[in-house]
């Protein structure tokens, strides 16, 4: 008999590729359970090379049954789990029909040989199916079996690999991993893996059985309630499983962050038989918007805060007493401590304690660095406790390739180095923003001064126009910025021939410019290029007159010859908040840049007129990879900060708040 997959074949690919090995035999092991099955075991049959040959997944369950082969194994997304949630007793693991399709992963060629009971008969027969014709499988006729024993064994052959993930040391550890907070709920369970008893309580640190007595419901029941705490010594996810008084899980819950317990993996198993009243009615497939079980986990919340309390403090206990019998604790026992000496040594107990469990060599280090290294850990804390705290949390949570990384970093370079050059970037990412709020916000850039306040702060973020220029000058005429740059061509103004002749624009007028940026052009020895800014006032739009003005600055250096056009790069660039429709078309010129008003046929001149978005946005450009590194935005109360640190100067605080409508720690203190 054949049996046809109503589905795409490169859907039933994906399904059978983008899959774990261990996953796809925990699926099998999961099939198994689900079938009411009490023993389960998986065998890892080798071959003659000492490679795998087969893998064999057999159960005690009830088998497949031959009517029903074809809606069992011919359906997919309408599993029969899916409507009944439970068997004997147990919560279902699959709920979509896929998990025999995750066989495939593992080899080429799966064969189901089971035995089920038709009426009073004992029957058996085999289903087939190949990796390579996914869309279907091929069923035997039934015959007597050989035997009463139910179940299903699942022989996997023509493997892809040898899959050492399933050989190797780790392989029990991670299906024990997988089965462990399953088989603590279902004890009568068994399930062995390769000869080896998969044994919950291995990786279980501590239980703890706690009656919370009768918990009143908003609608006046009272209903009695227990629960169990299981801590794992493996990773799991932390989830309330809300059982009936027996223990027997009937839905899942994830606790997510509002049980704060770092360092601890945990399952808490809420036990009411009201929850089997909630299951029978429905209730708990919408166990988020049903009140019984809010009021239950409300109570049970608190209860697990309280546990979880006491354990810290149980553990941070005996580690402390430790270390005095070590002596390498580095404070005193007193019968008196003063509050601030007893805050102190709390601040120290929590830091020293995360410093043992999280760095493996410093239970290896000698009794002598111990001492030191917590000598030195006290100092720190007794002269900054909140900077201690947040970067001793930082390091210790760094994973261990994330160490590695750091020391060998450390070898090239200092911390400090490392620390200013990350304060940089974030320095930067506040001020591109803060900018922006300046001149964008409705009331504050009218209040924003030019000259006064804009100018100054981009005196000292030159960086946002070019990023490797330099300020070489501000608020110059045309006639410094010829000494400027004679003096980058290593003369001085009196033993050459330049006279003291201003340098004039096309209408014989000087002219005065705002920023004048500068960097040589390498490898070019005595080559320079200058930027020079003309910054507008918000209000300001860029027109004919602006670009008139800006590019007679630009003739002007063209026609004078003291300016030495061989060697030097000259762009001038005008920047305000918007443009007018002249000045979006001159700068929209074919053959191009996108901005470029001007430029010479040498191309040793340039004139262009920008927005301050593109200018803010191209700064953001830059920045963007060093912010995704950092995994740090800027916010309105870190602009706020930065201006009041860096710009205070020039832009009054009360401008800034307006601006970026942040608040400081000060702010919030006073």
């Amino acid at each position: 008999m054949d049996i046809k997959i109503e589905a795409k074949p490169d859907f039933l690919k994906s399904l059978a590729s983008n899959v774990s090995p261990i996953t796809a035999v925990s699926e099998l092991i999961w099939n198994g359970f689900d079938a009411g099955a009490q023993h389960v075991k998986v065998i890892l049959e080798p071959n003659e090379l000492n490679g795998l040959h087969a893998i064999r997944v057999s159960d005690d369950g009830d088998g497949i049954d031959r009517s029903k082969v074809d809606a069992l194994f011919g359906g997919l997304g309408d599993s029969w789990k899916a409507k009944s949630h439970r068997y004997k007793g147990r919560t279902l693991h699959g709920k979509n029909g896929k998990g025999r399709f995750r066989a495939f992963a593992l080899g080429e060629s799966v064969e189901w040989r089971t035995t089920y009971l038709d009426g009073k008969a004992f029957k058996a027969y085999t289903i087939t199916g190949r990796a390579s014709q996914l869309t279907g499988f091929s069923a035997s006729q039934p015959t007597d079996a050989e035997t009463t024993i139910l179940g299903t064994e699942v022989v996997i052959e023509n493997l892809d690999s040898n899959f050492p993930s399933l050989t190797g040391d780790k392989a029990t550890l991670e299906i024990t991993k997988q089965f462990a907070a399953y088989l603590t709920e279902c004890p009568s369970l068994t399930l062995y893996y390769n000869g080896d008893k998969i044994d919950p309580s291995s990786v279980q640190n501590y239980k703890e059985d706690l009656h919370l007595g009768e918990v009143e419901l908003q609608s006046g029941k009272r209903v009695p309630v227990s629960i169990t705490i299981v801590e794992w010594s493996v990773q799991t996810d932390r989830v309330f499983e809300l059982c009936d008084k027996a223990g027997v899980s009937l839905h899942e819950v994830t606790i997510g962050p509002q049980i704060k317990a770092p360092g601890y993996n945990f399952t808490v198993y809420v036990k009411s038989d009201h929850f089997r009243d909630l299951d029978k009615e429905g209730a708990l497939v919408l166990s988020d918007l049903n009140q019984d079980v809010a009021d239950i986990l409300s109570v049970v919340k608190v209860k697990v805060r309280e546990h979880f309390r006491k354990r810290i403090l149980q553990h941070r206990s005996e580690t402390i007493q430790r270390w005095k019998d070590e002596k390498i604790y580095p404070y005193e026992d007193k019968v008196e401590v003063n509050a601030s000496e007893q805050i102190e040594r709390q601040v120290f107990d929590i830091l020293a304690v995360n410093v043992e469990d999280h760095l493996p060599s410093f239970d290896e280090a000698s009794t002598k660095s111990k001492k030191f290294t917590f000598r030195l850990l006290s100092q720190a804390i007794r002269e900054n406790p909140d900077s201690v705290m947040k970067i001793m949390d930082e390091v210790l949570n760094l994973k261990k390739d994330e160490q590695d990384d750091l020391a060998t970093l450390l070898h090239k370079t200092t911390l400090s180095k490392i620390i200013t050059s990350a304060r940089i970037v974030a320095d930067r990412l506040n001020f591109v923003e803060a900018l922006s709020d300046l001149l964008f916000n409705k009331e504050s850039k009218k209040r924003l001064l030019e000259r006064d306040q804009l100018h100054k702060a981009l005196e000292v973020e030159s960086w946002i126009f070019k990023e490797d220029f330099n300020l070489a000058g501000s608020e110059k005429t045309l006639e410094d910025a010829l000494a400027i740059h004679i003096g980058k061509l290593g003369k001085r103004e009196d033993d050459a021939d330049e006279s003291d002749d201003p340098v004039l624009r096309e209408d014989d007028k000087g002219g005065r410019i705002d920023l004048m940026l500068a960097r040589s052009i390498q490898p070019t020895q005595g080559s320079h290029e200058y930027l020079v800014v003309e910054l507008k006032r918000p209000k300001q739009k860029i027109n004919s007159e602006v670009l008139t003005q800006i590019e007679s600055y630009a003739f002007a250096v063209a026609k004078d010859s003291r300016f030495d056009q061989k060697r030097t790069k000259w762009t001038f660039m005008v920047v305000s908040n918007e443009m007018d429709e002249y000045a979006k078309l001159k700068s929209r010129q074919k053959d191009r840049p996108e901005g470029v008003v001007f430029q010479s046929d040498d191309s040793s001149i340039a004139v262009w007129a920008k927005t301050w978005s593109e200018i803010l946005n191209d700064a953001r450009a830059r920045l963007n990879f060093f912010s995704q590194q950092l995994d740090y935005q800027a916010d309105s109360d870190s602009e706020l900060a930065y201006l009041k640190r860096a710009h205070s100067k020039y832009i009054p605080d009360d401008l800034a708040e307006l601006a970026t409508g942040g608040t400081t720690q000060d702010d919030v203190e006073n």
